[in-house]
């Protein structure tokens, strides 16, 4: 696909061609801003990408790479980088810490077992880092110089502690640390108070630091598959919340915070033990999806019928054998107005 006006061609996607190496026609236009070449065979990029002297995005990740030919370095305008799938070799460094103008690094699946400290010393307009799907146990001293950085994903790694040096990144929105062997977090996370969004499922964590209540604007919290038993009170505070993910942990009540969070709209309480609900749940009027499904309870719980705005629930596996009471006739009999407009989905 290529985009362009008055034959000029800004954008071109060759993604998914089989390409073995990049066809020299790409190589000679010149305007190019947006390259997709993801997806294909291409073993090394030659020396003439230095004639696209405008490009600002270039996709490069899924192919076969062994080579980065120091002329990639001299892409002065380059923001955007993707060389993910590719395995990075030593003689990679040189060649990626020489982009000074990278605002955008994706490194998913490179098999690295550590940042290289050039990277982190020379890139200093780094603004989303994605490292996911590699071998990471810690990360330099060093990242403290990305004082810009506002999306940093490192899922699926091998880190056991939180990285101390993010607390000091104040600028920071995203962080996804889903999927590694983390037992804690530290209180110095309430320093980051920018942060957004913050995934840490499918780790080891027992509990969570009073502090995370000083990142007054979090609005989505992925707490999956971990240890948790309860949540800190003083996170009620955040009132940015519209999405949590609290399945797979053993709760056995729904936390009483939880019912604070009434800006909520999307809710995620997938096998966690409960056997009913909180009254104060009916608090929770802006839900549009929630999952109940894999838990203990045994009837149907009325409060779900206050949830005017619901679109979706879940209830399946349950032990619920029967809704005596149809739920759009409990709707209608506890609440004004048309029975249950917005629901889409029921699943019991």
């Amino acid at each position: 696909m290529i985009h362009g006006t008055s034959g000029r061609t800004f954008f071109l996607d060759a993604a998914n061609q089989n390409l073995a190496a990049i066809p020299p026609g790409i190589l000679e236009l010149r305007e190019l801003e947006e390259v997709h070449l993801e997806n294909n065979d291409i073993e090394e990029i030659p020396q003439e990408i230095q004639y696209l002297e405008n490009i600002k995005v270039l996709y490069l990740n899924n192919n076969r790479l062994s080579k980065l030919c120091p002329q990639l370095g001299k892409l002065r305008r380059l923001e955007g980088l993707d060389l993910s799938d590719n395995p990075i070799l030593p003689s990679w460094i040189p060649v990626l810490s020489s982009i000074r103008s990278l605002r955008q690094l994706r490194l998913y699946r490179t098999q690295v077992r550590a940042i290289p400290t050039d990277i982190c010393k020379h890139l200093h307009h780094l603004e989303l880092l994605g490292l996911s799907g590699n071998r990471l146990k810690s990360l330099p001293k060093e990242i403290v110089n990305q004082t810009k950085l506002r999306e940093l994903y490192l899922k699926q790694n091998q880190f056991e502690v939180f990285p101390p040096e993010l607390c000091v990144l104040h600028n920071l929105v995203i962080i996804d640390l889903d999927e590694n062997r983390l037992t804690a977090l530290p209180e110095e996370i309430g320093r980051l108070t920018q942060l957004q969004k913050f995934y840490v499922a499918r780790n080891s964590l027992q509990g969570l630091p009073e502090s995370l209540c000083q990142c007054d604007k979090l609005s989505v919290l992925d707490l999956s598959y971990n240890r948790l038993h309860s949540l800190p009170r003083t996170l009620g505070s955040l009132s940015e919340m519209t999405e949590v993910a609290l399945s797979g942990n053993p709760l056995e009540k729904v936390p009483r915070l939880v019912c604070k969070w009434t800006a909520l709209q999307l809710l995620y309480l997938c096998n966690a033990d409960l056997r009913s609900l909180r009254r104060s749940f009916r608090r929770l009027v802006n839900l549009r999806f929630l999952d109940l499904s894999q838990n203990q309870m045994q009837g149907f719980p009325m409060q779900i019928c206050s949830l005017r705005n619901l679109e979706i629930l879940a209830l399946d596996d349950n032990k619920i054998g029967k809704v005596l009471i149809p739920f759009r006739l409990a709707l209608g009999a506890l609440t004004p107005g048309p029975p249950c407009p917005k629901l889409v989905r029921f699943c019991v």
